[in-house]
């Protein structure tokens, strides 16, 4: 399989609150650096607080990707705050939706799914931000980010599943990526095998084979791939080994803070 594009961005944000400092670096990872026009390209992320006051999150990850995780065409626009607030009150009101606090030093990953970068303007070249809001007009704005928008070399349908539900693969210079539905890419493939689809269990789950190499893709919850070898679960290898090292990262700071509380 030819390597796939794979990017990371430092992100940070400042801002006074009180008397402490609220500021984070924000680790994301875009599995490609383009996408084709309709395109819903996806990222995942590493908060990490390196303030001295602690960040308020959603705890589960459907709830911050509603609520708080934004994504911003650049310049941003007075518009923004509006439409976000309404998105971050919708959480904090519903009865369910838990939050909690990043303490200072410590990083948080979220599992579970992939983050869709909502739907960007189409043109050659889209800047934005990623960003976390807090409400009331406060965010934590990332550096400019650039995704290229661009028409692929080929594009090969593949036998329908899900009954309306497309399969596609999209071909660019030397990357092959798999497809669902309305151009949600799901992971890279190889250029020399032919793909082969079929139902898993009739309730969203199917297997997929990239020449003789199996993967079961979730169709409905997450649109992941819950099985499958690390060069087609480029998302969940990313935040597995994010996840461990964020882990052992946390407990030294535990164990450090507890070492100066003595």
């Amino acid at each position: 399989m030819k390597r796939q594009s794979i990017l990371t961005a430092i992100l940070a944000g400042v801002a006074p609150l009180l008397f402490a400092e609220t500021n984070a670096l924000i680790e994301v990872k875009l599995f490609k650096d383009w996408m084709i026009k309709g395109e819903h390209s996806f990222c995942n992320l590493a908060i990490k607080n390196t303030g001295t006051d602690s960040i308020r999150l959603a705890k589960a990850t459907f709830d911050f990707y509603t609520g708080q995780l934004h994504v911003r065409p650049l310049p941003h626009t007075s518009r923004d705050t509006t439409f976000h607030e309404q998105e971050y009150q919708m959480i904090s009101v519903v009865e369910n939706c838990e939050f909690f606090n990043i303490p200072p030093g410590e990083t948080q990953v979220y599992e579970g799914r992939k983050f869709y970068l909502r739907p960007l303007p189409f043109s050659e070249k889209m800047e934005f931000t990623v960003s976390v809001y807090f409400g009331k007009d406060f965010w934590l704005d990332s550096e400019p980010l650039t995704i290229n928008g661009i028409v692929p070399d080929s594009v090969e349908q593949l036998t329908p599943v899900g009954g309306n539900r497309k399969m596609e693969t999209v071909t660019y210079k030397n990357e092959r990526w798999l497809y669902y539905g309305d151009y949600y890419p799901i992971c890279p493939l190889s250029f020399k095998d032919k793909i082969r689809i079929e139902p898993h269990d009739g309730k969203g789950l199917f297997k997929i084979w990239d020449g003789d190499k199996p993967m079961i893709f979730d169709m409905y919850y997450g649109g992941i791939i819950v099985e499958g070898s690390d060069e087609h679960d480029v998302f969940g290898k990313w935040t597995r080994e994010r996840k461990q090292r964020a882990e052992a990262d946390n407990a030294e700071v535990r164990r450090k803070k507890a070492e100066e509380a003595q």
